[in-house]
């Protein structure tokens, strides 16, 4: 399994990937997508690929040099429950290491399975 830095040559597995599940549809929208694209490039944004197979992918964003926010986190279903939502979250807490790191979240019991601690609204990523 590897993990690499987004590029445009990404862009049709992440996009094909999220279309599949409906409560993605907010980024894959017709008024969204095209933005959405932009962002993907714009962002801290890591994909994780085995043996060229998409397996999923983490968008984060660099706030204002004090911390980074995990904003996306998708694991393809078939993928689920092989660890790589938590290696993705692992290679930014690695490259951001200087900086706290945090998970807007929808999925609670996902980051509480981690080990992570809700602060407000968020999760405090740490190792």
């Amino acid at each position: 399994m590897e993990i690499f830095r987004y590029t445009r040559e990404h862009e049709d597995a992440v996009i094909s990937a999220i279309k599949a599940d409906p409560g993605w549809d907010m980024f894959t929208n017709e008024k969204a997508i095209g933005n959405y694209k932009k962002s993907l490039c714009e962002s801290i944004t890591y994909v994780c690929y085995e043996n060229d197979a998409f397996g999923g992918y983490l968008r984060a964003l660099l706030d204002d040099g004090f911390a980074v926010y995990i904003s996306e986190l998708f694991v393809v279903p078939e993928w689920r429950n092989r660890a790589i939502g938590a290696r993705l979250i692992a290679r930014v807490k690695t490259e951001f290491r200087h900086l706290t790191v945090y998970a807007l979240s929808d999925e609670d019991a996902y980051y509480e399975k981690l080990g992570y601690g809700k602060v407000g609204s968020v999760f405090e990523i740490h190792e």
